[in-house]
């Protein structure tokens, strides 16, 4: 099984076909799995590199409080375990931020960074917004069950489910309900996954690149979804007026989960852009 160590962690990954190195980088609470669309697209012409956050998945950690650095160094410790020099860097939401920290800390090693439905700081605005606003509606049971994640636990299931709501259609969810039932019962089987889901929405909640963005000279794509609860769109606008390099795209109807659910279109995004 592979695995690299890291700064008291434990990194499984995998590697899918051949070329210039592009990683993917989850978002908040998700492993490896959510990049199957891209994987099985990029993977003709790229070394796709797949590996699930600390804590997250099969990945192991200590058990300390982490930021988004804390996880940028990870992304590096496994390029350096895998001899890798310089790749392509994708990361979504929670990814987003840590592809940032990357870029900005460590920039001789990112050729081209695509930054999707994430920001540079979760400012109090956007905490405000409808996705913030109404989590009380997980408390008061007003939250429609589309997703069984975890029927035996009323306010995990309703939890679990008011995210996925916000992160993507009620279609999107409908059509792909085994696959998210299958994912969201694998996350919850684990142990320490609400602990772990914790530490990570702290590091989100912490992370704040809006002054440092100067320093990301790797050429940059953002996409942003019109319809993205979780993160509006403004906030891939303002990240695309700080980044140098940069080309925004504000895809019409998208929401927060824009490489799952509008696949094809993100893909041609970023295949267009690493090639250019």
């Amino acid at each position: 099984m592979p695995f690299i160590e890291s700064d008291g962690a434990r990194i499984k990954y995998h590697i899918i076909g051949r070329g210039k190195p592009l990683i993917f980088i989850s978002g908040l609470g998700m492993d490896h799995r959510v990049w199957l669309y891209q994987a099985s697209h990029f993977f003709k012409k790229s070394m796709v590199v797949l590996f699930d956050n600390r804590g997250i998945g099969e990945s192991t950690y200590d058990g300390k409080r982490f930021s988004t650095y804390t996880l940028a160094r990870d992304v590096v410790n496994l390029m350096n375990n895998l001899g890798i020099d310089k790749a392509d860097i994708v990361g979504s939401s929670l990814g987003g931020m840590i592809a940032q920290e990357v870029a900005i800390n460590f920039p001789d090693r990112v050729d081209n960074l695509v930054l999707s439905s994430t920001t540079a700081k979760l400012e109090r605005k956007a905490r405000r917004g409808e996705f913030f606003k109404n989590l009380g509606k997980i408390i008061s049971g007003e939250v429609e069950i589309l997703i069984d994640a975890d029927p035996e636990h009323p306010i995990f299931n309703r939890a679990i489910n008011y995210i996925l709501q916000n992160a993507y259609s009620r279609d999107f969810l409908i059509r792909n309900k085994s696959f998210a039932e299958k994912l969201a019962r694998d996350y919850l089987s684990k142990e320490n996954y609400h602990e772990i889901l914790l530490r990570q929405v702290g590091a989100a909640l912490r992370h704040d690149t809006r002054n440092r963005l100067n320093l990301i000279t790797a050429k940059t794509l953002i996409l942003s979804g019109t319809d993205d609860r979780i993160i509006p769109v403004e906030n891939g606008e303002k990240l695309a007026r700080r980044i140098k390099r940069c080309k925004f795209v504000k895809i019409k109807g998208g929401s927060h989960g824009l490489h799952l659910e509008r696949a094809e279109e993100f893909n041609r995004y970023v295949e267009k852009f690493i090639l250019e």
